[in-house]
């Protein structure tokens, strides 16, 4: 077993660019074609739904890959996987860039996504195989501010390289990122899961693996902090362009300033988490974090219900919605892999399929009454923060628990004990 020292070297700046470099993948094969969907549509005869249609194989293949590209790394390591999901995305990149029709397109769309899902699982998996405790807790909330940088930074990078040639440069851009981060695996990226600790057979056990985490009271409440927590902030994300330009009436220009703002409120927010998470337990973290989007989400319903929306306070709390997953995904990340290390990826794997699946849910219901209504929005992020608290309920301490932990720390000169200790999954 490292020490606790070495574990916290082993998880140094390098490594976390690395890592941060392959989740922002994921958000830049969401985001950085989004100006060019109109450019898109004309060019291969289809429809501006149908053009969607790329959108949406992508994230299908980010949510659905996760389920094999967790597990697959328990089996067989780390640092392979993400070689070939690079790898993958790089080559179905060039592939997207020279598409004949629309089909082709969303194909190779669908295989980006797919390559995407291994940085977005297998990244945390190698912080938990390095890394315990606070030390966690913080590189998980370094590695979600730099994965903030993508939303902010992939519409910029989609209009600059449209310029060098229209929407098929985008694809090109995002083959070269991949190759990239391909080279960045190779140079800074440790095989962090030793040969003892893998699991044989990881893809056939991932239902017996995922019973075994959902048997955990910890994990548990964990993925559902997780889970509803990025439900409403995804819910801000997809309604977003309607509620400052249709509702609040503002220009685009200024919606590509909000949004802006808000996904540096995001990054703040993580370098807050990273600050927190020595002195303060990773619970209490949790907490204030579903408390900035808890009061974001009241003050959205208050004034939809009142008719009193205007920019003065749906801003403000379109602010607090969007940053404060920086403050609950690191700590409640660490808290559902308790007592799960040996299957970090089937564990991971889930949380993030459910997660994703569930934005693909959460999208189209901030939407229903039209653009024009608020109320949509309003409910689902108030039903999502509602849910997240519920979660973060199952994280309580159960007493009797927290006082054998105490007792045996007693026993033993007085140890200090661990959260992880006194929160242990049931």
């Amino acid at each position: 077993m490292a020490s606790s020292g070495s574990r916290a070297s082993a998880v140094g700046v390098p490594l976390l660019i690395a890592l941060g470099a392959l989740t922002m993948m994921g958000p830049f094969g969401t985001d950085a074609y989004l100006p060019a969907l109109p450019t898109m549509a004309d060019d291969l005869n289809a429809g501006n739904g149908q053009v969607q249609l790329a959108l949406t194989g992508f994230t299908l293949g980010m949510a659905l890959g996760q389920l094999v590209t967790g597990p697959l790394s328990d089996g067989i390591g780390r640092r392979v996987p993400l070689l070939i999901g690079s790898a993958v995305m790089a080559v179905a990149g060039v592939g997207a860039a020279f598409a004949p029709n629309l089909v082709v397109l969303i194909a190779c769309c669908a295989a980006m996504g797919l390559g995407a899902s291994f940085g977005m699982v297998i990244t945390r998996a190698v912080l938990s195989d390095l890394a315990e405790g606070s030390v966690l807790t913080r590189s998980f909330a370094l590695l979600g501010t730099l994965t903030g940088l993508g939303p902010v930074l992939s519409p910029i990078f989609g209009v600059a390289v449209m310029a060098l040639w229209g929407w098929r440069a985008i694809y090109v851009g995002l083959a070269v990122l991949s190759a990239v981060c391909f080279l960045l695996v190779a140079v800074l990226v440790p095989e962090s899961l030793p040969v003892h600790r893998r699991v044989a057979g990881a893809l056939r056990a991932l239902p017996r693996n995922t019973a075994t985490a959902l048997r955990s009271r910890t994990y548990v409440g964990g993925a559902t902090v997780i889970w509803f927590a990025f439900a409403g902030q995804f819910a801000y994300i997809a309604a977003s362009a309607f509620l400052i330009q249709s509702v609040l009436g503002l220009s685009a220009l200024a919606y590509s300033i909000v949004f802006g703002v808000n996904g540096a409120g995001l990054i703040i927010s993580g370098l807050v988490t990273a600050r927190l998470s020595g002195p303060w337990r990773d619970r209490s973290i949790i907490a204030l974090g579903l408390a900035v989007e808890g009061a974001g989400a009241l003050v959205v319903l208050v004034t939809v219900l009142t008719g009193t929306v205007s920019a003065v306070t749906m801003l403000p709390a379109l602010f607090l919605i969007a940053c404060s997953v920086g403050l609950v995904f690191g700590p409640a990340t660490t808290y559902a892999l308790q007592g799960l290390r040996h299957v970090a990826g089937s564990a991971l794997a889930v949380i993030g399929a459910v997660q994703f699946v569930g934005a693909g849910i959460v999208s189209p219901l901030v939407e229903i009454a039209g653009e024009a209504n608020p109320l949509p929005f309003a409910i689902v992020v108030s039903v999502a923060v509602a849910l997240a608290w519920a979660g973060w309920l199952v994280l309580r301490p159960r007493p009797s628990r927290v006082a054998a932990a105490s007792g045996s720390a007693a026993h033993h000169g007085g140890a200090r004990m661990t959260e992880g200790e006194a929160h242990g999954s049931s």
